[in-house]
């Protein structure tokens, strides 16, 4: 299981992973020096036997992009909120980040316990049941714990454990990592490794690949061989959908591997610079987002800058839904069902974002039967969506 942190800037994500696993996933000499998170890290432990991965994201505003590239579907989410600060924006705003790509289960930690009388811990309580209230984290544990002194982190530990062995049951996995689809990977790292050469990291968005199975990179089209595998930080022999994997490639250069490109199997669509979407704007978002808005768009760890192409006339209100276009100046490697994160032009806040309905090129852009067939589209429930269009 891979587990996503989430959480204000100083509230301890990197010290509770540290806490937890053992590593400091602040890598970079900038990170170490000011002793803030810029950059995705990763780590790897073992519970009771069930191996769980952390991705360790920024909680700086300044650094939403990067920490939009570490959450992936599938991931259990590990909201972590100080017990001295309270929820702050970066609390709120992850969190909503967290339900638009998706997640569907998670954990709140408490953090920095042994800072604060026990009512300033019962009033943090009460601030993230206000926070998380509506949302997929609602009936999550809110554990308190202090990585200083050690309380609550087994506790924490046991409940990632737990997790992970019910993700790993055949009746609750088996369906969505057998499912047919061709490969694909988000590729986050690229970097060099003396004896082996390139190796590429990302989360498998779908389907699966093997050790000597070809694959291209995405935007380049360039043909490479997958040499050798780590998934959740083991050699292993398959990727699959879910996974967290380290693919060693035969046939590129570091320099051609680079974040917001993917690993893709050869019969892989190609990117689209426009597409449809069913837009969610955030319900705090303090303006309606009007026809040919101009956005940030985040899909996995690509970025791009686009507008909103209304389909529907007038504006959308904060927390109303409107099918879409998205035009993009940079081709994205989207496909339906995907999810996608807009912020506003001056990238201060999270708009909102939704789920891509259809990449087909139209000449009749608003035109009724269009937007039929768009109201039908159920990326997750494809035997209703046919349903629904055969009626």
């Amino acid at each position: 299981m891979i587990v996503t942190l989430a959480g204000h800037v100083d509230h301890g994500k990197t010290s509770l992973v540290r806490a937890l696993t053992g590593v400091d996933t602040d890598r970079l000499a900038e990170e170490r020096r000011r002793g803030l998170t810029i950059d995705l890290g990763f780590a790897y432990t073992v519970f009771d036997g069930a191996r769980v991965g952390f991705v360790d994201v920024p909680g700086h505003h300044r650094f939403i992009h990067n920490m939009v590239a570490g959450v992936a579907g599938r991931q259990h989410a590990l909201l972590v909120v100080a017990a001295d600060d309270g929820v702050m924006p970066q609390s709120r705003e992850h969190l909503q980040i967290l339900t638009l790509l998706g997640l569907e289960s998670g954990v709140v930690a408490l953090t920095k316990i042994d800072r604060v009388a026990p009512d300033r811990i019962a009033a943090a309580r009460r601030e993230i049941g206000a926070l998380v209230a509506g949302s997929f984290l609602e009936d999550a544990p809110v554990i308190a714990l202090s990585c200083a002194t050690g309380a609550g982190v087994p506790d924490l530990r046991k409940h990632l454990a737990e997790a992970t062995r019910l993700r790993e049951t055949p009746a609750a996995e088996a369906p969505f990592r057998l499912a047919i689809a061709p490969f694909r990977l988000a590729i986050d790292r690229a970097f060099t490794v003396r004896g082996s050469g390139v190796v590429a990291t990302g989360t498998v968005v779908a389907g699966s690949a093997r050790v000597d199975e070809r694959l291209l990179l995405a935007t380049s089209g360039k043909q490479v061989r997958v040499r050798d595998l780590h998934v959740q930080g083991v050699a292993a022999h398959i990727a699959a959908a879910g996974d967290r994997a380290a693919v060693n490639l035969a046939g590129a250069d570091v320099a051609e591997v680079r974040r917001g490109d993917w690993l893709v199997a050869p019969d892989t669509r190609g990117p689209a610079a426009r597409f449809a979407m069913r837009v969610q704007v955030l319900a705090d978002f303090p303006r309606p987002v009007r026809h040919n808005a101009p956005v940030h768009v985040y899909h996995a760890t690509s970025h791009s800058q686009g507008r909103v192409l209304l389909i529907d006339s007038g504006a959308v209100r904060p927390g109303g839904t409107a099918l879409a276009d998205l035009r993009c100046e940079t081709p994205l490697h989207v496909k339906v069902g995907d999810r996608v994160v807009l912020r506003d032009q001056d990238r201060q806040r999270t708009l909102g974002g939704g789920q891509v309905l259809d990449l087909a090129p139209v000449t009749r852009r608003r035109s009724p039967a269009r937007r039929t067939r768009l109201m039908a589209v159920r990326p997750a429930e494809p035997q209703e969506t046919l349903t629904a269009l055969a009626a």
